[in-house]
């Protein structure tokens, strides 16, 4: 069989039988390793068996605390829980193989307690492990889920208009500072991008209009050397054809 424990996370009836039942294994637990010393000096196998007891409640313990692995955690501990019960009661009547001290000691108040405590969790293994108890556990979470729900909505019939208007006015007097602060950074940039691409094309048609004026000003030091050079020439030939 799978373990049920990932599709039962977050249940509340299911988490807290978890944690109940974890408890209670490791008080059954914390019960044996406290009379383990007695029972190995009536039988080295009873001490053996209290310690080995101890050490699967508590992997029990842990391993229901943690949500993990939890159905075999649950039969794990049936098993802990349902041979500490018969060990008990055959203890006090038939007697243990080559134990016979504990026959007809019914008053024994940490027996009593882990007896009752090896029938509790019993009982909620039963409830973990079988289809019906997993049904009645849903069943307990789908009811607790729809007295939540039911909750709500009461809550939320009982608000008067009047409140969900001013509460809406909350909201938009805190949204309206923060979106004209962004309209305003906005139109701001705007505003400095356009400036700047004024400023470019002005610059730019002030540059056009500048460049055939510096063009006619490079070629006035050429025209001041030619027009001598044609004057010289004209000179030199009116004065060569007076002497011929």
């Amino acid at each position: 069989m799978t373990d049920t424990s990932e599709e039962r996370r977050g249940d509340f009836a299911v988490n807290l039988l978890n944690w109940a039942g974890a408890y209670m294994i490791l008080f059954i637990g914390l019960a044996h390793v406290l009379t383990v010393g007695e029972h190995f000096l009536v039988a080295t196998y009873l001490g053996l068996l209290f310690l080995a007891n101890c050490a699967g409640a508590i992997t029990v313990a842990a391993s229901l605390y943690l949500d993990r692995y939890t159905f075999w955690a649950w039969l794990l501990g049936g098993v802990i829980g349902g041979g500490s019960f018969v060990g008990f009661l055959a203890s006090r009547t038939v007697g243990l193989p080559g134990v016979t001290e504990f026959i007809g000691q019914w008053l024994s108040i940490a027996g009593l307690l882990t007896l009752g405590l090896d029938g509790l969790f019993l009982s909620l293994s039963l409830l973990a492990i079988t289809p019906q108890g997993r049904a009645l556990v849903t069943a307990i979470d789908q009811r607790k889920l729809g007295q939540a729900e039911a909750v709500e909505e009461e809550v939320l019939k009982q608000k008067a208009p009047g409140q969900i208007e001013r509460e809406m006015d909350e909201i938009r007097t805190r949204i309206v500072p923060e979106f004209s602060d962004l309209q305003r950074h906005v139109e701001s940039q705007a505003v400095k991008e356009q400036v700047e691409q004024n400023l470019r094309e002005r610059l730019h048609d002030t540059l056009g209009s500048l460049k055939p004026t510096l063009e006619r000003r490079q070629l006035g030091p050429l025209a001041y050397l030619v027009i001598p050079a044609v004057v010289a020439i004209f000179v030199i030939r009116r004065a060569s054809g007076r002497n011929g």
